[in-house]
């Protein structure tokens, strides 16, 4: 079912890589700039959830394509419409379909296949009559003109001013689109787009797909035809409307000889300042293209539009972006990454219902750190990912938020998928990633969960439900508690782990693969862990004495971990004190501690080194003032440290000659 990856791509990405040609990281997102970010996404879904409750379900037809004329009052901020849409029948006997606009517009007149049609508008909800019974595949189309003033929870619909001048955007994202705009609005049914737009003629206005033509309507006025080919959600119609000054540049496509015209829409003002933090676009257009396969759009365009708004918006071929993120720099290289790689993962793939919505916004975060990586390196990766603050989102569910938009779909979203990336490997992670994106029944369409969840599958030869199940349709992470000792073998020594997890009874008891490193006095050695139940016990064999255990050490799990001082049942050190001290031939130190529990006794200098290691004897240990090798150490301040896997006790000694 899913598509093969082609060449070699594998590993190339997670090389560690020096900054391309001298360019230096940008910072990390801070936590306020994510909370920025997110503000207005989140503002929209929350304030928007109960009045866009009342929303039809019209699975009953399918909508082919829209041809929308939209002409501009910007004095009066008024909308006038005229949407016709080409549709087929879905169910049998079709006599009426539901369509959204919401009643801050008022419908004038409409008509289906060209006759004047019965409807009613209330409640959000425009109900027509068909005149006929249409059976499944019978296509009928639908035309309406209305007008208003557009106003809903969220503002989907701003009329503002930059630097004086009008600028007037279009932000539907969940449910906003009806609230300027006759659409079934329904993010799994896309279709094709003619789009009108008339605005002054001082004015230049920017929408999604090409630029067919700009023609003079009226005294002082203009109409912009766009049009896409691409299927598109309703929710991606957009459009853009100032004094814009643009630019140019061209992305060369993988097969080296197609081209594409990358433009750019700006305020005058900012003209200089966009130039700079938008001229990495073309790199992380190549670097996607590696990712997922060829940019998807490439008979229409891909362009960023400046708007006024304080978030960002990844409209299907032209990337609307608030103004706050033009600066002159690459502070906000993340938004930049995180918008385009939408063009994949959201645009061309939309998911079927909102409730899968981290499907394309938990990619698009964790694409900003994959770019991040094979720009600047593993390390920076790493960071990357760690300061996204997954804590803050870690106890939600990341399947059906509520609202949709939470930042946990984003940041505990992009989080799964680092974590699926470690425990199937590299090599078939990215595998899934090229196979999703290229998978005939997901391309210009729509795919959920469970289609991503296939799709790791199958590249990976592995049943992921446990895996997803745990992460994306439950609540909560793990809390471990983590306790180790170690004993000595005939071979070595035994390390002892016990792992417990402590977390929310309302969580699950997650499974994970566990990175356990071991330093020992000869080195490290590695060891990975299956962990599955509330309380598990594993005994992991080294060559040499350890010292030191460390638990998801590059950690690639979103977990709490508490280092536990006490082991269950183990006794505790008791070191008392040494005696002489100040003494010049001979000290000795007395302890408490059954037999059985190793032990390790050593004399250090001041500076850590040891100098000697001491025999346990029963009880008490007896230091003479000599090194491993028996000479005599000079005078002065040292150390008997006494370790056993669970405690560590000290005594300083004072030796005079």
């Amino acid at each position: 079912m899913f598509a093969a990856r082609v060449s070699t791509f594998g590993f190339a990405l997670l090389l560690a890589a020096s900054p391309a040609g001298g360019q230096s990281p940008p910072p990390i997102p801070s936590g306020a700039h994510r909370a920025a970010f997110l503000t207005a996404k989140q503002d929209a879904a929350m304030r928007a959830r109960e009045a866009a409750a009342a929303r039809a379900v019209h699975d009953e037809y399918d909508v082919a394509h829209y041809d929308i004329h939209l002409d501009l009052d910007i004095p009066q901020h008024i909308l006038t419409g005229t949407v016709t849409l080409e549709a087929t029948a879905e169910i049998a006997n079709l006599s009426d379909v539901a369509l959204d606009l919401y009643d801050c517009m008022e419908v004038d007149a409409v008509s289906v296949d060209g006759t004047p049609a019965g409807h009613t508008h209330a409640g959000g909800i425009l109900t027509i009559d068909l005149g006929s019974v249409h059976q499944v595949g019978d296509p009928f189309t639908v035309s309406c003109d209305y007008h208003g003033i557009p106003s809903f929870s969220g503002s989907p619909f701003r009329w503002q001013v930059q630097n004086g001048v009008p600028m007037v955007l279009s932000y539907s994202e969940p449910w906003g689109a009806p609230a300027w705009w006759l659409c079934k609005d329904d993010p799994k049914d896309k279709a094709t787009y003619g789009i009108h737009l008339t605005v002054p003629d001082t004015l230049v206005a920017v929408s999604n797909g090409g630029l067919d033509s700009v023609t003079v309507t009226g005294s002082d006025v203009v109409t912009y035809h766009w049009s896409t080919a691409y299927p598109m959600s309703p929710y991606l119609f957009s459009i853009a409307v100032t004094d814009f000054e643009s630019w140019s540049e061209t992305y060369t496509a993988l097969d080296d000889v197609t081209t594409m015209e990358v433009t750019y829409w700006v305020y005058p003002t900012d003209l200089e300042d966009a130039q700079e933090s938008w001229n990495r676009n073309i790199e992380m257009m190549e670097y996607y293209a590696s990712l997922f396969g060829e940019y998807p759009f490439l008979d229409d365009k891909y362009g960023i539009a400046e708007f006024q708004h304080p978030g960002a918006m990844e409209h299907q071929t032209c990337t609307s972006m608030g103004s706050a993120w033009v600066t002159g720099n690459h502070v906000y290289d993340w938004i930049v990454a995180h918008e385009l790689s939408h063009s994949w993962v959201g645009d061309m793939i939309t998911m079927t219902e909102w409730s899968h919505a981290w499907c394309k916004e938990g990619f698009a975060t964790y694409c900003e750190a994959l770019y991040f990586e094979d720009k600047y390196g593993e390390h920076y990766y790493h960071n990357y990912m760690n300061r996204m603050d997954v804590m803050d989102y870690a106890h939600r569910q990341v399947y059906d938020s509520d609202p949709p938009l939470h930042g946990t779909i984003y940041y505990k979203g992009a989080w799964v998928l680092h974590m699926l990336r470690h425990v199937i490997g590299d090599e078939a992670f990215f595998d899934a990633v090229y196979a999703y994106t290229n998978e005939p029944d997901f391309r210009y369409d729509v795919a959920d969960t469970e289609d991503l969840r296939e799709v790791f599958e199958a590249a990976s030869g592995t049943d992921l439900r446990w895996f997803f199940d745990q992460w994306v349709y439950h609540p909560g992470y793990p809390a471990y508690q983590l306790s180790w000792w170690w004993s000595e073998t005939r071979e070595g020594y035994d390390a002892t782990v016990k792992i417990e997890q402590v977390q929310s009874v309302d969580w699950p008891i997650f499974k994970m693969p566990i990175d356990i490193v071991i330093d020992t006095e000869s080195g490290t050695e590695s060891f990975v862990v299956i962990d599955s139940l509330a309380s598990q016990t594993f005994t992991l064999s080294v060559s040499d004495l350890p010292l030191d255990l460390r638990m998801d050490p590059e950690h690639w799990i979103i977990r709490g971990l508490e280092l536990m001082d006490v082991v269950e049942g183990m006794p505790h050190l008791a070191l008392g004190a040494a005696r002489p001290n100040p003494f010049t031939f001979r000290t000795t130190l007395d302890y408490q501690l059954p037999g059985g529990i190793p032990l390790r006794a050593e004399i250090l200098d001041l500076n850590g080194r040891r100098v000697a290691s001491l025999p346990r004897g029963e009880g008490r240990l007896v230091w003479d003032g000599t090194d491993a090798a028996g000479h005599p150490v000079a005078a002065g301040v040292y150390y008997c440290r006494l370790r056993t896997p669970a405690w560590e006790e000290s005594r300083h000694l004072l030796l005079i000659r």
